[in-house]
Order: structure tokens, then C-alpha cells, then sequence
């Protein structure tokens, strides 16, 4: 069975916020974290020194789904936006780039850079 490529406006990522209304990116980030951890520290908030991959225990591949996933929460396109996966090694980085994201995000709506 042959299949089609899909319609070029399939491959476009819609950008809609969907944290939650009144979720932090912060929270949205953590809530999200828990949900790929394969390690979980029972105290919260979660440190940002905390590693990814070594306290988290966040192999490569659900890094980069958690990235993806939380790109499209924050109505951003982190491939566009250049986001580098490998750059990010610990929960302080994911968040660093969260709000950057969200602050990209805010300046592209509005029209400014």
C-alpha cells in the first residue's frame, strides 16, 4: 500500500498556548519533567541544579519529546526558535529556555523584537 505525503499544512505546528490558565511556565515545566523522570525526588519545587539525566534519569530521546511537548504548551516552535537540546543539562537550563521561549514568543505576537 503506497501512502502520500501528507499536505504541506500538516507539517506546520500549530502555535497555541495550551498550559493551563494561571499555570506558570515554571509549574508547567515541572509538571512536565515528572511526567518524563524516570527518577523523582520526593521535595518540591524541584532544584534547577538538578541534572536531566543524571538525577532525573531523562535519557536523550524523551528529552527531546519533553522539548517538543513543552514547545507546544508554550505555543512556540522550539525548532524555529533554534532551541539546542544539547545545551540543556540541567532543570535550571529547561527553565532558562522555557522563559526565554515564552518571552520570544510574547515579542512575536506583539509585533516587536
Amino acid at each position: 500500500m503506497d501512502f502520500a505525503p501528507p499536505p504541506a499544512t500538516c507539517a506546520r505546528v500549530l502555535r497555541i498556548r495550551a498550559v493551563p490558565e494561571g499555570e506558570t511556565v515554571e509549574s508547567c515545566v515541572e509538571r512536565l519533567v515528572l511526567e518524563y523522570a524516570q527518577s523523582v525526588p520526593s521535595e518540591r519545587p524541584l532544584r534547577p541544579s538538578l541534572s536531566l539525566r543524571n538525577d532525573l534519569a531523562i535519557e536523550s530521546l524523551a528529552l527531546v519529546s519533553l522539548a517538543l511537548r513543552l514547545g507546544g504548551e508554550l505555543g512556540v516552535d522550539i525548532v524555529e526558535q533554534g532551541v539546542e537540546l544539547g545545551r540543556l543539562s540541567t532543570l535550571g537550563d529547561l527553565l532558562d529556555a522555557a522563559r526565554t521561549l515564552t518571552e520570544q514568543a510574547a515579542r512575536t505576537s506583539t509585533g516587536t523584537r
